[in-house]
């Protein structure tokens, strides 16, 4: 325990070393209209190369709550609403539109005293800026926003796994287990369980706090990594069939399945809600669909023209993409019997994953061309392909991410296939692909990590269709104007946080800290010139002028 201990704040320690050769230089991504949101380095003990498998995982369970300044009505609307030729159009206009956000607080930010809950604290400085924004005249008003979490979990060939905020790069845990003289291999992951397996052993743990929830043995040797899918872990194994291992009920007995051919990949899972249903390909040129809600069972085996050798592609509707050494690309619906929805021969062998984004599948042949099919149909949407493609990387703002075969980036318009840019000097060692979030997480030789998102996009937005729908609340606390629970309003006595005379931290006379009689200028954090926080002269207010303000919350607490 000491040991990890002392590993953990080492690691926390040497946050900030990062390797600017790693990074991609402010300038490249202004040209690009990106923007770094946070870059740390990855405990791993030789950088990239030792880094075995990193996964990004939506956390809809445990979200995210953001509190947000917000503009009135009256301000956010339009200066020209009342001249409008159509008053309907006028008026929907304006309920559609979001409002300014003036500041954006994210909740479970530490606070720095350490004596009031995160929540408490950020709504007790919202309510200060909104005092000061109204004394400025700027009516505002204070929303909550939750957006699901997005988590990075990273493996080391050292046995090191750890948990950060994609958004944030913040380390959340971080613990060491297995044997490092035995191979690591794929994580398999979901919202409650990471499975790590090691050599011949299979690791549960908590998403949470980093927990080992149980450790066990597999019967055979694995040829690769977990899945998580329905009530069981399944892991390949080397000489044909696969392994399922229950996840919550250890009373249950492993299963056992025999399928012809050695697994080629991992296998990967639907990505609807309510589905259980993998698939994967083996060396004697089948695909297997399997149900693993309750007891697993085999569903049906499809016959491909040569072999599968790269990891399926899901889509929602239990559809799974994939192409062949034979250039066959198939689309396939899981249903009990087995469903082939289209199949297109190409012509050009297929080695790597295809990537589904919305309705397309885009996949990248030997040859170094990039193809785009309709899920629906399979009929090519690009008028050609677009050659020189290394591997995906990721979608932002309707362009696709892309390296070349000779390793520097590129941005190519999703709809048409037809390239944007190439900037040189944008030449990752390495990626996360992300088909969740509008984000890039590029790696470097260090195993420095950097995330980027397009400007003006500081929340994520989800590629896919989320379990449960995003939440706004207005008005969560708007100051001066609403009753305490003993029905006094704005100017109630007996209200010890509003805006009357006996409030310690209102606008009050007794206010020590307020703008009372004195004016505010004995008050080290009022309205006086010199509050380092607030006030209406305040040059270095990070929450004043009302326009456009820097979130204080939003930054990284390690400068980077």
């Amino acid at each position: 325990m000491k040991r990890l201990i002392a590993t953990f704040f080492v690691s926390l320690s040497t946050v900030n070393m990062i390797h600017a050769d790693d990074l991609v230089a402010p300038a490249v991504l202004d040209h690009l209209g990106l923007k770094q949101s946070w870059a740390r380095p990855v405990t791993a003990p030789w950088g990239a190369p030792s880094i075995v498998n990193q996964q990004l995982v939506v956390m809809e369970d445990n979200p995210v709550e953001y509190l947000e300044i917000i503009e009135a009505a009256s301000d956010a609307a339009p200066a020209d609403a009342e001249a409008s030729a159509d008053p309907a159009a006028t008026e929907e206009s304006t309920e559609t539109s979001d409002p300014r956000v003036i500041v954006r607080m994210r909740v479970d930010t530490t606070p720095p005293n350490g004596h009031l809950s995160s929540r408490e604290e950020a709504e007790r400085r919202a309510n200060n800026e909104i005092r000061r924004l109204k004394r400025k005249g700027i009516d505002a008003e204070l929303r909550s926003r939750k957006i699901p979490r997005v988590n990075l979990f990273s493996l080391s060939d050292n046995g090191t796994l750890e948990s950060r905020d994609a958004e944030t790069g913040e380390p959340l845990w971080m613990i060491h287990l297995g044997d490092p003289q035995l191979p690591y291999m794929e994580l398999g992951a979901d919202q409650e369980h990471l499975i790590v397996v090691n050599g011949s052993n299979i690791h549960q743990i908590d998403t949470q706090n980093g927990e080992i929830i149980s450790s066990i043995s597999t019967i055979g040797a694995p040829a690769f990594g977990a899945t998580i899918a329905g009530d069981f872990v399944m892991v390949p194994m080397i000489g044909g069939g696969i392994e399922c291992y229950p996840l919550r009920d250890p009373t249950i007995d492993p299963f056992l399945e025999k399928v012809e051919g050695d697994a080629l990949s991992l296998p990967v899972k639907s990505p609807d809600i309510d589905s259980s249903r993998t698939a994967w390909a083996t060396d004697r040129g089948f695909v297997y669909v399997m149900e693993m809600q309750g007891v697993p069972s085999l569903l049906f085996r499809l016959k491909t023209d040569g072999i599968v050798s790269a990891r399926i592609a899901a889509a929602k509707g239990n559809r799974f993409f994939f192409g062949s050494e034979g250039g066959q690309v198939y689309g396939i619906r899981a249903t009990r019997s087995g469903e082939v929805m289209w199949s297109t021969p190409i012509g050009e062998p297929f080695y790597h994953e295809p990537l589904v984004f919305g309705d397309q599948v885009l996949l990248r042949s030997a040859f170094g061309s990039l193809f785009s099919l309709d899920a629906a149909t399979g009929a090519l949407t690009w008028e050609k392909p677009l050659r020189g493609v290394g591997e995906l990387i990721g979608v932002i703002d309707g362009n696709l991410y892309t390296t070349t075969l000779s390793g520097h980036c590129e941005v190519v318009e999703l709809s048409t296939g037809k390239r944007v840019s190439a900037p040189l000097d944008l030449r990752p060692a390495d990626f996360i692909v992300n088909t969740m979030t509008n984000r890039l997480y590029l790696v470097g030789d260090e195993g420095d990590v950097q995330c980027v998102h397009a400007v003006g996009e500081d929340l994520p937005t989800f590629h896919h269709e989320l379990a449960k729908p995003l939440t706004v609340e207005e008005s969560v606390n708007n100051t001066g104007n609403q009753p305490n629970q003993n029905g006094k309003g704005a100017g109630g006595g007996n209200d010890p946080f509003g805006a009357g005379g006996n409030d310690p931290f209102g606008a009050g006379g007794n206010d020590p800290f307020g703008a009372g009689m004195n004016n505010g200028g004995n008050d080290p954090f009022g309205a006086g010139g010199n509050d380092p926080f607030g006030g209406a002269g305040g040059g270095n207010d990070p929450f004043g002028g009302g326009e456009a303000m820097e979130d204080p919350f939003g930054a990284n607490p390690f400068g980077n």
